[in-house]
């Protein structure tokens, strides 16, 4: 019986079988590990959009063709309902702003301002810059539907009785240019005037003999950065010094002084640019 048993093992001559591998699983096991990883991240990284940057990048389609049907269309598929896991990037003008009145806010039905689109864009999205960089103490926003006014406060950009904006505070300057470039649309372009603004202490050196000129250069530094970050066209910018004549404090206390020392940045479209600071 032990010979048979022997004889059943080995088989013809006498040779034994190969056993065979029984670990062949774990490739498929690994795969399956490695494609349930990538999935996991792949959830993480979309269940996380910055919806700043998903805000840019629907801009940049919107004036490469897309009509705002279209575009809404888009923005739809990213506002899915209220499932509390959908991925989440808010309705353009859907918001609650005290310079807007009832006729300049946003209509479902009818959509933009007509053509305000680029205005509306650029103002939400710099509301949310805004707070992201802790400026909402030096740069407030005017916007009104026909035009958008930034001011900042000269005490964040310039040394005193300097007109050369601050190497650290520049990146203000190059995150307006960046929101201006991706929402400035060449057919229906900006218009953008870029104002200085003193208070009414006088200055007399040989560099600013009056605070026209101390106004005058800070406008046109701060042009310059807006000018070259955007790369929009030289020909929609303009730079005015207004010297301490267009207050809007008064210039007998510190705080009044400080809100009179001031660069505006008004944009406006073409059908809104005459007699743009006025």
């Amino acid at each position: 019986m032990a010979d048979d048993r022997q004889e059943s093992k080995g088989g013809k001559g006498g040779e034994s079988e190969p056993e065979e591998r029984t670990d062949g699983w774990m490739t498929t096991y690994a795969d399956m590990v490695t494609l349930l990883m990538t999935f996991f991240v792949l959830m993480f990284a979309i269940s996380n959009v910055d919806n700043q940057k998903a805000m840019l990048f629907f801009a940049g389609l919107s004036r490469d063709g897309l009509s705002t049907q279209q575009f809404d269309q888009i923005v739809g598929m990213f506002n899915p309902g209220d499932d509390p896991g959908a991925i989440h990037v808010p309705d353009v003008g859907m918001w609650e702003d005290p310079w807007l009145d009832d006729e300049t806010r946003w209509d479902e039905e009818a959509g933009f301002e007509e053509g305000h689109e680029e205005l509306t864009f650029l103002y939400q999205m710099l509301i949310g810059h805004i707070e992201d960089a802790g400026l909402t103490e030096h740069m407030q926003l005017q916007f009104d539907g026909e035009f958008l006014l930034i001011t900042l406060a000269n005490e964040i950009l310039f040394d005193l009785g300097r007109a050369e904006v601050r190497p650290e505070m520049r990146y203000v300057g190059n995150l307006i240019a960046e929101l201006l470039v991706a929402t400035h649309n060449p057919e229906n372009p900006f218009d953008i005037v870029v104002s200085g603004h003193t208070d009414d202490w006088p200055i007399n050196t040989v560099e600013f003999p009056s605070n026209w000129h101390v106004s005058v250069r800070r406008a046109v530094n701060f042009m310059d950065i807006l000018l070259h970050g955007s790369g929009i066209d030289p020909q929609y910018f303009q730079a005015r010094g207004m010297g301490e004549y267009h207050p809007i404090d008064t210039n007998e206390t510190y705080e009044g002084r400080q809100r009179n020392r001031r660069v505006e940045v008004k944009i406006t479209t073409p059908r809104t640019n005459t007699n743009a600071l006025d």
